[in-house]
């Protein structure tokens, strides 16, 4: 049987989990059986799978009948150890063997019998023992953890895969990355990529803490092994703390370090400061290792390790191949040698006071407020140098050394707080779990309830943890808790659509607090109430010229925040990237992920739809590397606005339809907009109204960013789908919203609205009221109100000019990238096709209109053409009513059109 490790069957299914394409190689390999045969080298990292898919080779050829023989690696160098147990069921043959062969193939497996014969001769034998046996039945040898076997055996082995071919024969060998058998062909073997990786954690890992979960996928980055042994060995009496290594089971030490235990002293004293330590500097390692030792350590002493593949080395670096390779050296080592590693990189740190006292943190046992607070202090600069993880390790540890249960949570929270701008959402609740548990003073329940609240990206309807009597209280004591808390109940109730009464008691604590200029004020403001409240925002967000000389990403942000709320998205996007580009510089993911699908929104709306592409794109790498599940349906439901309005309909529904089987309430609107464009897309009018029409029938006070975003496609759905007398009325509700709030969002599109729905004598005049607005950064709107006004002139039989605005129209479209779009008006277009120029004017007025749209004088023209110059005016007297038009500066482009 192919040796799978500890896992046996456990893991046989897990292993072959995403593996379609690796079976499918195999199965059309052995497929070749009995006419022909071949070889494959299956490589690829320890736990990824291997043995796994070997095994099912091995059972696809118990099924068909075949001879099977197998073998795997183990510590035993004895010349031929592992080609004798791969032959010995076929070893009863040998007596049918050419004269001689016989005697070498027993001599060489005959341990102590004499001289060992020459390896190519031991290979032509054993090759024409397989040989005999596949004339009467085909042969696959599978040979697993060929690195471990001795090498007079992978000679042998090489030697009958590269014959294999002409023969009923198939050699699988398994092979470590990194290692190869010359002239075989490779099949590489990956890690499981996410989904396939979460689905075997879930069925592994179920009674875990989702914040636990979490880690496991993170560190056991798709290895198949460590995703099923990791859970296994979890002990849930291990030391709190983020950065505790994962304990490992024998089967996952064996798998990546089994050769830990065969090292020299010196070179597991040099791994076990490399995995106390995360930075992995060489010369700080290496001068650590020598303090541990007592003597000197140099840098040749881990070619042990390298050799044995545990660490990688350059320059001026060590790293781990695996994280499981640092979790098994330091589970091999006592508590006391952990700490002595700690207290010897303590020492060589004179120069990162930062580094070396969280080093000596780790080296003492039991409360320390001491060690405590200097670790606190010096959370701001791990910050700074080494990143939001540093720091919420640090605080995490100093709370663990903290003799105050107050203080003990208080420091809790700070971590949590660092972990929520990460996007760490399940680290987040861990941490404010451990604080609740402390004394917490009543400020720090506040807070604890802040940050649950904001960290809740999927709330439900109900009461919510922070109270707008919280934030009354706090007003005087702790002002800027309280605009935390002001900026939490805010953003709860902008997700949950909270009752009237409810946003009116925040706007009603907002304006008891002082700091009204303060970012989180403003924010609460707009997320509360963005339309009463709309103007008071805009009024204080900063002007354009302020925004790049404003250091701060959080204020940034809420401003951006704020003033995607109230439905400006030009000044939300100037803001959202001035902040995008500082939480970028500081790696503070979650915020910025939550930050690029804002602004992706809004450049969505506003015509810029390659860049929305590219941050969502962003976003999407940044989700999948902070697992933040809330945020994923943010970002589809993003994804499928972005479909409908580029006409994808059916990817904009079954996108949609993915999200609201999560249930999120706060998306509901962004799903409707969706839909709606997707159907008005396909020219379903009157569902696309339908779709809408909840959006915006509602008092004006309960209008949002996306009931703003629908009022063209709306308009547009009423007018094609004969609702527009019902319409109208949903029109007065936004003008008088319109009198409230100054959101350009609404302002830039109720012109179009006001000309789509106008009875026919008013409607041109409104045409160009919308288009005489100011719309450089609003080519979306400008070209579908182009498109529009270019309809209605048609439908008027103003052809000439008709076809001058549609060419616009469908030249923005194609701009923005909304060629699906484009394609429809074209389309359009061939169905009630523009009558041409040609057809127009006769053909003396066509020849005296090209020659003046080329410049020509009239003069000029009537010596080319043998006329006077009265005839040659003449003729464009009566050119000009039959095109639309009122000037010879109109024909050269009317005339370039097809």
């Amino acid at each position: 049987m192919v040796r799978t490790g500890r896992l046996g069957r456990r893991v046989y299914e897990a292993g072959l989990l995403g593996r379609d394409e690796q079976l499918r190689v195999l199965q059309e390999l052995m497929g070749r059986l009995p006419d022909a045969g071949g070889a494959m080298t299956l490589q690829g990292g320890p736990g990824v799978g291997k043995s796994a898919l070997l095994r099912a080779a091995a059972e696809r050829a118990r099924r068909a009948g075949w001879q099977r023989l197998e073998v795997a690696g183990r510590s035993d160098d004895t010349p031929f150890s592992g080609l004798r147990e791969l032959l010995r069921p076929v070893l009863g043959t040998a007596d049918a063997l050419p004269a001689g062969q016989g005697g070498i193939l027993r001599s060489a497996l005959e341990i102590g019998s004499g001289p060992v014969p020459e390896t190519s001769k031991v290979a032509l034998a054993a090759f024409n023992l397989i040989t005999t046996r596949a004339a009467e039945q085909p042969v696959v040898l599978i040979a697993d953890d060929v690195q471990w076997l001795d090498m007079p055996t992978r000679d042998v082995l090489a030697f009958m895969a590269r014959r294999a071919s002409d023969n009923p024969i198939v050699v699988l060998v398994a092979l470590r990355r990194g290692r190869n058998m010359p002239g075989v062909p490779v099949l590489d073997v990956p890690v499981l990529d996410e989904p396939s990786a979460r689905r075997l954690l879930a069925r592994h890992a179920a009674t875990l803490p989702p914040a636990v979960r979490e880690r496991i996928l993170g560190e056991a980055l798709g290895n198949p092994l460590a995703l099923v042994e990791l859970p296994a060995a979890w002990r849930p009496t291990r030391p709190p703390g983020s950065w505790s290594p994962l304990p490992v089971s024998s089967a996952l030490t064996t798998a990546f370090a089994g050769g830990l235990g065969e090292l020299p002293v010196q070179a597991r004293d040099a791994l076990l400061v490399a995995a106390v330590d995360h930075v992995g500097d060489l010369s700080e390692i290496l001068a650590a290792a020598s303090v541990l030792a007592g003597r000197a350590v140099a840098v040749d002493v881990l070619d042990s390790a390298v050799a044995a593949s545990l660490i990688r080395l350059d320059r001026t670096t060590l790293r781990f191949l695996h994280p499981v390779v640092r979790f098994a050296v330091l589970e091999a080592e006592t508590p006391a040698r952990r700490q002595a590693a700690h207290a010897a990189m303590a020492q060589v740190l004179a120069e990162h006071p930062d580094r070396r006292t969280w080093h000596r943190a780790q080296s003492v046992n039991g409360p320390d407020d001491e060690m405590a607070d200097g670790l606190a202090d010096a959370h701001a600069s791990l910050l700074r140098r080494h990143g939001v993880v540093a720091a919420i390790w640090a605080l995490e540890r100093s709370a663990q050394l903290t003799a105050d249960s107050a203080t003990r949570g208080h420091r809790l929270l700070c971590a949590a707080e660092h972990a929520y701008g990460l996007g760490r959402t399940r680290l987040t609740h861990s941490l404010i779990d451990e604080a609740e548990r402390q004394e917490l003073s009543d400020a720090d329940r506040a807070k604890a309830a802040w940050l649950q609240d904001i960290s809740d990206a999927d709330p439900q309807p109900g009461p919510a943890r922070t109270r707008v009597r919280n934030i009354t209280e706090l007003s005087a004591g702790d002002p800027n808790l309280a605009l935390d808390l002001l900026l939490s109940a805010a953003l709860r109730a902008h997700r949950t659509g909270a009752d009237p009464a409810r946003r009116a008691g925040i706007v009603a604590a907002a304006e008891r607090l002082t700091g009204t200029s303060d970012p989180r004020h403003i924010a609460a403001l707009a997320l509360a109430e963005p339309v009463l409240r709309g103007r008071a925002v805009a009024d204080r967000l900063p002007s354009n010229e302020k925004v790049w000389y404003l250091p701060d990403a959080d204020g940034l942000r809420l401003f951006g925040m704020a003033a995607h709320a109230i439905g400006d998205p030009v000044r939300a996007v100037d803001l959202l990237s001035r902040a995008e580009t500082i939480l970028r510089e500081q790696g503070r993911l979650g915020l910025l992920s939550e930050t690029l699908l804002t602004e992706a929104a809004d450049l969505l709306l506003l015509g810029d739809w390659p860049r929305a592409a590219h941050l969502t794109e962003e976003a999407r790498r940044i989700l999948a590397e902070t697992r933040q599940p809330s945020l994923v349906a943010a970002l589809t439901s993003t994804d499928a606005v972005a479909a409908a309005l580029r006409g994808q309909v059916e990817r904009a529904v079954e996108l949609a339809d993915t999200v609201a089987a999560w249930q999120r309430t706060d998306l509901i609107p962004t799903l409707r907009l969706a839909r709606g464009v997707a159907r008005l897309g396909e020219g379903r009018y009157t569902e696309a109204y339908d779709e809408l029409r909840p959006l915006l029938d509602q008092p004006h006070e309960g209008l949002r960013w996306q009931s703003f975003a629908a009022v063209m496609p709306f308009a547009m759905a009423a007018d094609r789908g004969s609702s527009r007398h019902e319409a109208a009325d949903i029109l007065a509700v936004l003008e008088e919203a319109a009198r409230v709030t100054p959101a350009p969002l609404l302002h830039v599109q109720l012109p179009y609205a006001r000309a789509v729905l106008a009875a026919d004598a008013a409607a041109e005049e409104l045409y160009m009221v919308a288009l005489g607005q100011d719309l450089a950064r609003w080519p979306l709107v400008k070209a579908r109100t182009e498109h529009a006004y270019g309809q209605w002139l048609r439908r008027h039989r103003q052809a000439a000019r008709s076809r001058t605005m549609l060419l616009s129209a469908r030249t923005a479209f194609e701009l923005i990238g909304a060629s699906d779009w484009a394609g429809r008006n074209a389309a359009q277009a061939a169905d009630n096709p523009l009558v041409s120029v040609t057809e127009l004017l006769s053909p003396q007025e066509t020849l005296i209109a090209r020659l003046a749209a080329d410049g020509l004088s009239n003069r000029e023209i009537a010596a080319r053409l043998h006329l006077s110059h009265r005839t040659v005016a003449a003729h464009l007297y009566r050119a000009f009513p039959k095109l639309g038009i009122t000037s010879r500066g109109e024909l050269a482009p009317l005339l370039k059109l097809p």
